[in-house]
């Protein structure tokens, strides 16, 4: 039997020796041991619960004692690498969840497009979701307060419909210049920069990187509902095409879509009590964000079937070139929250709604408008493509900022509590000197 240990513990040894650490620290652990060979043996107990003498260990040059402290070290870092990589998985969650949709509508398009009946299941049923949840998780304190927010709630609508839409007339005139992509392509980019933002990427992007989303909700909501006179003077001046936009269909179906699931949460809230709620705030995230990847997943079904009518070259040229204009977007009005809200006297989660609302645009109302405008065009599919590829891009974008952006907001709190705390314990060191 105590051949069979010291054979184990020679096995042991040949593993050790891998390790220069486990060399290192065994050899201190010699030379002080071999001081100490006519010593009477003394008993310790090992790791596989069985008594060994001293001198059987002196006997095992590699050290039983290194190997086992390098083994833990190496259980250790596996477990924090384990830690780490969960870790990015969780936060970037809804990212692997959207590219997986897109993935699925590639693979089985009619899963998307025909079997699951998106005009009532996407269209309906996943938006009504979106609102009836931001109506049961929001306080109406908060969303009033963010419809009296007129110098903000200015400031997004102007950058969304006037500079976006500037922005993208210029570099689709830079395209046809150089016969980048083709005309109709261009035209298709212009109208979509004209659109207002999307209700539902706005609020669930805006409440994933810790902004406001009553202030996402009430600016997007307005947006759309200007969007109907405003989007059309805009195509007519950058394009010359007038048409008119029925509003007997756009009205009601914002009133059905967004005001009363929105109504209908908010009564759901009130007579639950906000302890409930904050417990199943996680819960009521994800059930948005599942909401949001499914219209996600029923748009790139419904692309995927019935085709681009353009070439594979174009569409990724238009790619290219909406994330240039959506970087270059998001930098200006970055800059220009800075300048015009500083942190000292705004909210640092006003900064992350306007990130988000900035360069948003609809596709629920989008694509009724652009057909009522271009209803018998032969070229209607390619005037559509950059909406429906503006849209999943501009939450592919949120997305991976959405965690960079939350933890700015948490510093930039955290600091603002510190001062303000600093600055009430100057005022209460003053009150007591006067006195």
């Amino acid at each position: 039997m105590g051949r069979l240990q010291w054979k184990l513990r020679r096995y042991k040894s040949k593993w050790a020796k891998l390790a220069p650490s486990v060399m290192s620290s065994s050899t201190d652990r010699n030379a002080s041991s071999q001081e100490d060979t006519m010593i009477q043996p003394t008993t310790m107990k090992h790791n596989d619960n069985e008594f060994i003498t001293k001198a059987e260990i002196d006997d095992d040059p590699s050290g039983c004692a290194s190997f086992d402290s390098a083994h833990e070290t190496m259980i250790q870092v596996g477990a924090d690498i384990r830690q780490e990589i969960s870790k990015s998985l969780i936060s970037n969650i809804l990212l692997a969840m959207m590219l997986s949709s897109i993935l699925l509508a590639w693979l089985y398009p009619k899963l998307g497009a025909v079997y699951v009946q998106p005009e009532i299941s996407a269209s309906w049923i996943a938006v009504v979701i979106i609102f009836f949840v931001s109506g049961l998780s929001m306080d109406t304190a908060s969303i009033i307060h963010a419809g009296t927010n007129i110098k903000f709630n200015t400031f997004i609508q102007l950058f969304n419909f006037v500079f976006v839409s500037a922005v993208c007339y210029l570099f689709s005139l830079l395209m046809l210049q150089y016969e980048v992509i083709p005309n109709s392509l261009a035209k298709g980019l212009v109208i979509c920069s004209c659109l207002p933002p999307s209700i539902c990427s706005a609020v669930v992007l805006t409440k994933s990187a810790g902004g406001c989303p009553a202030t996402a909700m009430i600016n997007a909501v307005f947006s759309n509902l200007a969007g109907i006179i405003l989007s059309p003077i805009l195509i007519f001046c950058y394009l010359g095409v007038s048409s008119h936009v029925d509003k007997s269909s756009v009205i009601p179906m914002l009133l059905l879509k967004v005001a009363l699931p929105l109504l209908t949460g908010q009564l759901v809230h009130y007579f639950i009590s906000r302890e409930v709620i904050s417990v199943y705030d996680h819960s009521l995230k994800v059930i948005q964000e599942g909401a949001m990847v499914f219209i996600i997943f029923a748009t790139f079904s419904q692309l995927f079937l019935k085709g681009t009518g353009t070439t594979l070259l174009d569409v990724a040229v238009m790619i290219a070139f909406q994330l240039v204009i959506m970087i270059i977007s998001m930098l200006w009005v970055c800059m220009l929250l800075q300048i015009l809200f500083p942190l000292p006297e705004s909210e640092p989660k006003f900064h992350a709604t306007g990130l988000f609302l900035s360069v948003s645009k609809t596709m629920p109302m989008g694509i009724p408008l652009i057909n009522a405008l271009y209803k018998d065009h032969p070229n209607l599919a390619l005037f559509t493509l950059p909406l429906l590829l503006w849209y999943p891009l501009t939450i592919v974008m949120g997305i991976l900022i959405a965690p960079r952006v939350s933890e700015y907001v948490q510093r930039e709190e955290n600091m603002l509590r510190k001062r303000q705390d600093e600055k009430q314990q100057a005022e209460m060191m003053d009150y007591h000197q006067v006195l």
